[in-house]
């Protein structure tokens, strides 16, 4: 049977500009002439994206991605990303029109005829329902699997970018002996690159500049490499040691930061990629000065299902393990909230936390970080109630930042009516400003005061496959 018609694809931008080396005559690898010298670059910057289009079959499709390389027509083997010691846990569906960047290397120039990608060998699907899920593998020995795409005939000096499609709708599943069979192709970078609602990233490293006047940090990430990371209007900086909100004028350099958020491209190739952030941990010093934490530290996403005290059940949406259940508990008593309060975690709510297992698996987690998506950041940066999902339909256009809307339905007690809406500060998770028509369905996110609702986040129905923007930038 195949899994679904949902696609991984996975992304490969140059940047001409980048490392560049200028080889001139005489060098081992060719000579030139004195009235026709020439200039060769040597090597490009790559950054590696992967995305997925949504499951239509499984809800989930949760596997552990290891290393990326390219095969040049010697044979040799440049690597992409290499997460063997930390695979990188990736739920496909959650990725639906995003962009997770994943790496950023230095590639020789040449002409590349192979990709492989390696993964691990378990994979996990959760049915529709999300009540189910499936531990299969991809093959008997046990071992990694290592999937590849050939005649490629990649040169980066003429294409900036490669992407490599998962094409789920050509993997099948033996429900007799367990194992997935998986596909890879190649796609059109230009179609893909346009299906990307927005970028985003994670980012774990060092603190390697503070500029308070422009508002931004830069860390070095071993993957990522260099990442300015700027901060969003709600944004929190949270010493995770001390549980103390800090100030971006407290963040020192050589801390050890944990930062997830949306990645904008420079404006030429040769900028670095800033990510925009709404939370930031700083995490204690890593032992080993790579910017890794000194325990084993779990992280998820996922939506609110039950609440009963201190015991909130989580449906995964993202992680970083491989569940072994697509719904999980976590328990919230000992957790510092970097936006919300605990009388904001009802059902229906988009939450985030990090925090270590209390019992063999990863069923249930000890938060010691608890986010709950669209409330206000902790100490209160707005005087609204939270609301973390109120729908309804586009009643008035004013603007991009302003309009009404009419409520039918809402996930917590806001009644049906018309509310005005502040979307100044907002982004939009899907669709973009042209989207905002009279009729258009909408989800919002934020703070309401009265009938006035301050949007951070917007989704418009039926509007994806657009790029990620903000109001008055669509």
């Amino acid at each position: 049977m195949t899994l679904s018609t949902s696609l991984l694809r996975l992304a490969l931008a140059a940047s001409a500009t980048a490392a560049l080396l200028a080889a001139c005559g005489g060098g081992g690898g060719g000579s030139t002439t004195a009235d026709a010298p020439s200039v060769t670059p040597l090597s490009y910057q790559l950054q590696t994206y992967i995305t997925d289009n949504l499951a239509t079959e499984y809800s989930k499709v949760w596997v552990s991605l290891k290393k990326i390389t390219a095969v040049d027509g010697a044979g040799t083997e440049v690597t992409l990303l290499d997460a063997t010691a930390s695979p990188v846990t990736v739920n496909l569906s959650s990725l639906a029109a995003v962009g997770q960047l994943m790496s950023t290397v230095t590639l020789p120039a040449g002409v590349y005829s192979q990709i492989k990608v390696t993964l691990g060998n378990a994979v996990q699907l959760v049915s529709l329902d999300g009540s189910k899920t499936l531990s299969a593998r991809f093959n008997s020995t046990g071992g990694d699997q290592v999937l590849s795409i050939r005649d490629l005939d990649l040169n980066p000096a003429n294409s900036g970018q490669l992407v490599l499609d998962f094409n789920l709708a050509k993997f099948t599943y033996d429900a007799s002996t367990g194992i997935v069979t998986a596909v890879v192709e190649r796609r059109d970078a230009g179609e893909a690159f346009g299906k990307f609602v927005r970028q985003q990233a994670e980012v774990h490293g060092s603190v390697t500049a503070v500029n308070t006047t422009a508002g931004t940090f830069t860390v070095k990430d071993n993957r990522l490499g260099s990442v300015v990371v700027t901060l969003a209007a709600d944004a929190t900086i949270v010493n995770e040691q001390t549980q103390a909100k800090l100030t971006l004028a407290d963040l020192s350099v050589g801390a050890n930061v944990e930062v997830k958020g949306k990645v904008t491209p420079g404006t030429t190739t040769a900028d670095p990629s800033t990510v925009t952030a709404s939370v930031v941990h700083v995490l204690p010093a890593a032992s080993s000065g790579d910017g890794t934490a000194n325990a084993p530290r779990l992280r998820g996403a996922g939506t609110v299902t039950a609440v009963s005290g201190t015991k909130v059940t989580v449906s995964l949406t993202d992680a970083n393990f491989l569940p072994s259940s697509n719904i999980i508990t976590v328990t919230i008593d000992a957790a510092r909230f970097t936006h919300g309060q605990a009388s904001d975690v009802i059902v229906g709510a988009s939450v985030r936390f990090a925090g270590k297992t209390t019992g063999a698996g990863t069923t249930t987690i000890a938060a010691t970080v608890f986010d709950v998506d669209g409330a206000a950041s902790n100490g209160g940066n707005g005087d609204g109630k939270f609301n973390p999902g109120v729908v309804g339909k586009v009643a008035t256009v004013a603007s991009s930042t302003s309009f009404t809307i009419s409520v039918t339905a809402a996930t917590t007690n806001v009644p049906a009516g018309t509310y005005t809406v502040d979307a100044s500060k907002a982004e939009f998770e899907s669709g973009t400003a042209s989207c905002l028509v009279v009729g258009a369905q909408v989800k919002l996110r934020g703070t309401l005061n009265g009938t006035t609702l301050t949007a951070t986040r917007i989704e418009i129905d039926g509007c994806g496959g657009q790029k990620h923007s903000s109001p008055g930038r669509g």
